[in-house]
């Protein structure tokens, strides 16, 4: 299979990169496509997870791999990467919520797919806006906006407006997915195991739509 890169990015915290990294990661193995994990976070939160997993259920056989990825020397991170480059399959990255660590950016530079997990509050999306800006500098990859931990009950006029003026915006510059609404199934994710029913109706569309638009579903 052709290898793919794809990063989880953002530079607003608490967006859901992990987590959605994590899920999507466990979708593709269900769809049988074959993928790889790393971690360039330096809380390592998505590598930390997996070792408690496997401390309470050590016979339990991991779907995807993930390993730490050391972003702080830039001659090994770029021998890193172009190894990276030959795994066949999907590659997820998932990146620290800043932009303050210069060697990230060749990261950025050599990906082909950029999720961008977002809300559409205002401090989120300034943020994101500042992210892209930063990101379409250096890397030529596909931008993919995940809304998420969206509060479907919202129904406030202005809220509403601002919600699809954003969307329209964001659409003109990569793709928008649907949203990932605000679940207690989301927040309690795993690595080991499949998807329950409930995630999976949660995640399914948005997805669904990422397989669709970077041609992983051919």
């Amino acid at each position: 299979m052709e290898n793919k890169i794809f990063l989880f990015s953002n530079i607003k915290g608490g967006v859901g990169k992990t987590t959605l990294c994590s899920l999507f990661a466990s979708y593709l193995a269900e769809k049988g496509i074959p993928v790889f994990v790393l971690d360039a976070d330096l809380q390592a939160s998505l590598h930390r997870h997996r070792q408690r997993e496997k401390d309470v259920d050590t016979d339990a056989q991991a779907p995807w791999a993930v390993e730490i990825l050391d972003t702080s020397e830039s001659n090994s991170l770029a021998e890193t990467i172009k190894k990276v480059k030959k795994v066949p399959g999907v590659v997820l990255i998932d990146c620290p919520g800043n932009l303050n660590d210069k060697n990230l950016a060749y990261i950025y530079s050599m990906a082909d797919v950029a999720v961008i997990p977002m809300s559409f509050d205002a401090d989120t999306v300034d943020a994101t806006g500042i992210f892209v800006k930063a990101l379409k500098k250096i890397s030529n990859a596909q931008l993919i906006f995940a809304p998420n931990r969206i509060n479907v009950s919202e129904r406030k006029a202005e809220e509403l407006r601002q919600r699809t003026q954003t969307t329209e915006i964001l659409g003109i510059i990569g793709t928008v997915l649907p949203r990932i609404k605000q679940t207690v199934t989301i927040k309690r994710y795993n690595t080991l195991y499949k998807l329950d029913k409930n995630q999976m109706n949660a995640i399914g569309d948005a997805f669904n739509t990422i397989l669709s638009v970077t041609d992983l579903n051919k």
